[in-house]
């Protein structure tokens, strides 16, 4: 049997990556001007990096609800969620560069 904290480590990883793989998707969509979201959205980066967190909350949640063996306890979905947040300069670079590849 697997440990534990190597399961949700694993589900954790994969949201990320997975995630991650998707954003030029998520950058082109919310950048495609037949959606004019340039009226709402005052800061591009901001709005996205907030989509980007979601977007890896789901598919963790997905990720744990699919796997029946295992729940994360509150205090583990916390240590995640600080690991994920305390990236956010380094999502929001990542972020920032696939804007400017998108754009050209």
């Amino acid at each position: 049997m697997l440990d534990r904290e190597k399961v949700l480590r694993s589900l954790f990883t994969n949201a990320i990556e997975d995630t991650i793989e998707t954003l030029p998707y998520t950058i082109q969509v919310f950048q495609d001007p037949l959606y004019d979201l340039k009226k709402t959205v005052t800061n591009d980066l901001d709005f996205l990096l907030g989509a980007f967190f979601a977007q890896v909350l789901l598919f963790y949640s997905v990720y744990c609800s699919n796997n029946k063996d295992i729940k994360p306890t509150i205090e583990e979905s916390q240590q995640f969620h600080y690991e994920l947040f305390s990236k956010a300069e380094e999502y929001k670079t990542m972020i920032r560069e696939l804007m400017v590849t998108n754009n050209t």
